[in-house]
């Protein structure tokens, strides 16, 4: 049965959505695929998700040639909210938001995330490869390795076919 087999060709992709980002692009995770993406759980008022963003400007700046895009999704922040924090925060990818319901949805779909940040590696055929509860700090590489390890993840989904 044609049905059964494509619902199986997609059972190891992640979920699909689509959000906009504060810029007014609509992002969907679908047409996506073919890019390596790393999706970043965080919120305004999370300091450790402040503290990471230097780090994934960086991240975004090293593979920034390559098929690789990082999205920042605001569990609860508005448009606005976002737009004033991009003026404080230098920010170099696109920050995500929605309704309340839409985001509970992505999160129970992405393995229920209860805390943020959380961060998530999707490789070019949209199937999580990495996901990280907490803050990927490059200065504590040396005591937990988790900068390093998304770095050589990132490495390997880029190369690819």
């Amino acid at each position: 049965n044609q049905e059964i087999q494509n619902l199986l060709v997609d059972i190891n992709k992640v979920p699909d959505f689509s959000l906009y980002s504060s810029d007014g692009d609509l992002y969907n995770m679908r047409s996506l695929e073919g890019k390596v993406v790393l999706l970043n759980f965080w919120a305004t008022w999370c300091s450790p998700c402040r503290a990471e963003i230097p780090d994934l400007n960086e991240i975004k700046q090293k593979y920034n040639e390559d098929d690789f895009i990082i999205l920042g999704i605001s569990i609860s922040d508005t448009k606005n909210a976002l737009i004033d924090f991009d003026k404080l925060y230098a920010v170099d990818y696109p920050l995500l938001f929605g309704s309340p319901k839409e985001l509970q949805e992505i999160m129970i779909g992405y393995g229920n995330i209860l805390s943020v940040p959380t961060s998530i590696l999707v490789d070019k055929k949209g199937e999580m490869i990495f996901s990280y509860p907490g803050a990927i700090l490059k200065m504590y590489d040396n005591y937990d390795g988790v900068y390093s390890f998304l770095n050589n993840k990132i490495q390997e989904a880029i190369s690819q076919e």
